[in-house]
């Protein structure tokens, strides 16, 4: 059925029944009703809850209700932009987040630095090739002994690379036995010179 001129008129009987309907209509829907009992008895069905709905007793709405009512259409109507729903994020979601990004920025940065400063890569393959000897495995806290900043194998490698110069330990180590080495040997040739002369 593609015409169902029964739909049309159950579409108008709520305004039938408030008189809501210009006099065509309103004829066409009593001559509809007059020949149509399915549509006779959705009309009584309609009616019945219409007259119940009259009889019930009329409810006071609270002093503020029209207040509140039309505070929460406002709330409603509010653009929240995107960044206001950004903070809506849990904080533990946005704290491993920041975390990520922290990570990345730092480790970027010590790769850059360390591929800019070939004495840097020459050290690493040094310390790489100490590590990878049996007795450095066996005791790698013999190889990570501080000196300052720095571990006195560092201070070794930098000094047998040639660049002393940027060894990066502030009280280097080496430097004071090189020094104390310098002093002996120097004063053992005085001594030399003294036994020689006298």
């Amino acid at each position: 059925m593609l015409f169902d001129p029964c739909s049309n008129i159950t579409r108008k009987l709520s305004a039938y029944l408030d008189g809501e309907l210009v006099p065509k209509e309103l004829s066409a829907i009593k001559e509809h009703l007059d020949s149509c009992t399915g549509c006779a008895g959705e009309l009584r069905r309609l009616s019945a809850v219409n007259s119940g709905i009259q009889q019930l007793p009329e409810v006071t709405p609270s002093p503020f209700f029209a207040a509140r009512v039309s505070a929460a259409a406002r709330a409603l109507n509010v653009y929240h932009g995107p960044f206001l729903r950004f903070l809506r994020v849990p904080v533990p979601a946005m704290a491993v987040m920041v975390s990520f990004i922290l990570i990345n920025i730092f480790t970027f940065a010590f790769n850059i630095n360390a591929m800019e400063n070939g004495s840097r890569r020459e050290l690493a393959r040094k310390v790489v090739a100490q590590l990878a000897k049996p007795a450095s495995l066996i005791n790698p806290v013999a190889v990570a002994r501080l000196c300052g900043e720095c571990s006195k194998y560092m201070c070794l490698c930098m000094h047998e690379a040639g660049k002393k110069s940027i060894c990066p330990c502030k009280d280097c180590e080496m430097e004071k036995m090189q020094k104390q080495g310098e002093a002996g040997k120097a004063g053992e040739m005085g001594n030399m010179e003294k036994n020689d002369v006298h």
